[in-house]
């Protein structure tokens, strides 16, 4: 039963007894109802994270090849300025081979020094501390002991005027493009095994430029052979594991001379043009080589 006052006239009202008539109420959700909501939510959820975990990762490698591209554009300044020749082993042109990297990132500073961001892939962004006290900081040379880990090297070569501050990267080039009239650091292959010239390059296409890595150079050779693990074991050979380290699925990212970008299986790594000597039939260009698990 319920009552309904209406208005008559003036002050008075009256009232109205509606019998049969309930009036509604408010319902709010039930447990039962709430929990079944959740359950949906989550459902989808579980179905849609995949698909985002996969578009982020897509983003990532799709910014990790615009910076390599800005790499070979780099290389393709550096060389139309210097009569087509790659950088060499002597940055400041003072007589002196720099080690450590600094041939390449010190001489190409100029190119790079207004967009740093081109340094670091996405997915390699973290730098580690500096402290005074640990052997790393003490030698000057910090190699990624994580994936999403940047290299770095401190700059050693006093003539610099940011000598003694560290240089980080997620990249490095293949050596070989090194122009090795004052010197190589490729011993013991022959200078004749450096590619020198941009305009010397065979097959361009097939020949890698700039890579993901976790050193600051390296020369591989077909000779080369993984480490057992990624990462706290060292029981290779050669410079190819700078360039082995699983950061875009089992492979990495990487500019050919031509320009184009291409994302490399680690085990496809032995079947590039490294340098002019290199052998694209070495065993481990087989598809049947017994590779460690962590490359597979």
């Amino acid at each position: 039963m319920a009552a309904l006052m209406l208005p008559v006239s003036g002050h008075n009202y009256v009232c109205i007894i509606l019998k049969g008539i309930k009036m509604p109420r408010r319902k709010g959700f039930t447990l039962i109802e709430l929990l079944v909501v959740i359950a949906v939510i989550a459902l989808l959820l579980s179905i849609i994270a995949p698909s985002l975990q996969k578009a982020q990762e897509l983003a990532k490698s799709v910014i990790c090849t615009s910076n390599l591209r800005q790499w070979n554009i780099i290389l393709s300044f550096y060389t139309s300025d210097n009569d087509d020749k790659f950088p060499d082993a002597d940055w400041n042109n003072d007589g002196r081979n720099d080690p450590r990297g600094q041939w390449w990132f010190l001489t190409l500073r100029p190119y790079y020094i207004d967009q740093p961001d081109i340094l670091i892939c996405a997915k390699a962004q973290r730098k580690q501390d500096l402290s005074p006290s640990v052997d790393w900081v003490i030698d000057g040379r910090y190699f990624p002991e994580r994936r999403d880990e940047c290299w770095g090297r401190e700059i050693i070569d006093t003539a610099h005027p940011d000598v003694g501050q560290w240089f980080w990267s997620s990249y490095a080039p293949n050596s070989w493009i090194m122009d090795p009239s004052v010197g190589t650091f490729g011993a013991p292959l022959p200078v004749d095994s450096f590619w020198g010239k941009m305009t010397d390059v065979r097959q361009p296409s097939g020949v890698p430029l700039f890579l993901d890595s976790r050193s600051v150079d390296g020369w591989p050779h077909h000779t080369d052979l993984p480490d057992s693990e990624e990462f706290g074991v060292y029981d290779g050979q050669g410079y190819m594991r700078a360039f082995t380290l699983v950061r875009h699925g089992k492979s990495v990212n990487s500019v050919y001379v031509d320009g184009s970008v291409a994302s490399i299986r680690l085990t496809e790594l032995w079947r590039q043009k490294w340098h002019r000597d290199f052998n694209v039939g070495n065993p481990l260009a087989n598809n049947n080589y017994n590779w460690p698990s962590w490359m597979r």
